[in-house]
């Protein structure tokens, strides 16, 4: 079970420093919990999962829709960390891409792959900034 839980995306117009371009970025900010969300009760954090091997990506809820072509050129890149009150995680690797949305009859949006290892459930923070020709954005 993968719950993602966005943040507040910040959009925004910089200028490329070789070219001199207009660029659009995309920070795109949340947590996923995967295994559920943990269940609060008076004093503590229920913990009902066992050890999980973590690598099924998912796609950014906050995603833009970003045109094909245009989006040829576009720099993608993903950072994680682990919320988790136990000692025995680790994140092995993290990636983010465009990528064609099975769910979105052709679109192209944000995917975050996250390998970890871990006791579920688990919070995993993401952070992703996709920079792009603002024609990529579709919508803008």
């Amino acid at each position: 079970m993968i719950s993602p839980v966005a943040a507040q995306r910040i959009d925004t117009l910089v200028t490329d420093p070789v070219s001199g371009e207009q660029r659009h970025r995309a920070d795109y900010a949340g947590t996923v919990w995967y295994g559920g969300r943990p269940q609060m009760t008076p004093g503590m954090v229920v913990s009902r999962g066992g050890g999980a091997q973590i690598t099924t990506p998912f796609w950014l809820p906050d995603s833009h829709v970003y045109e094909g072509e245009a989006a040829g050129q576009a720099q993608v890149q993903a950072s994680a960390a682990v919320q988790s009150s136990r000692d025995d995680c680790q994140i092995l690797e993290v990636g983010a891409a465009l990528g064609e949305n099975p769910q979105g009859s052709g679109q192209l949006q944000v995917y975050l792959a996250v390998t970890a290892a871990a006791q579920l459930p688990l919070g995993v923070a993401y952070r992703v900034t996709v920079i792009c020709a603002p024609e990529a954005v579709r919508g803008l």
